[in-house]
């Protein structure tokens, strides 16, 4: 799937408005939330954040996108949790989860 297939669901996902669940919708880093439903390698970079490399959905269907959790992200804290600690330069893979 490729970004702009990405960008467009995720815009009929908000049309649908309450039609759709939040757990539905793809994360973001501004968003409370804990839960990641895809699987990929996460990366620190020098200044703390957090780049996830999105490869899978749980469901098993390709993905090739980013996120970045800044430290002052409210996810970033379950996200480094979830990875077990991750300090910058280091990557490791990661499964989905759901809090």
């Amino acid at each position: 799937m490729n970004r702009k297939t990405l960008v467009l669901m995720i815009v009929v996902m908000l049309g649908i408005g309450s039609a759709a669940s939040a757990s539905d919708m793809t994360p973001s880093t501004s968003d409370a939330r804990a839960s990641m439903p895809y699987s990929g390698t996460a990366t620190m970079q020098d200044d703390g954040a957090i780049v996830l490399h999105l490869r899978l959905t749980s469901d098993g269907k390709d993905v090739d996108d980013t996120l970045t959790y800044k430290t002052t992200d409210r996810g970033y804290d379950d996200v480094r949790r979830h990875l077990g600690g991750l300090n910058p330069g280091e990557s490791k893979m990661f499964t989905p989860w759901k809090d």
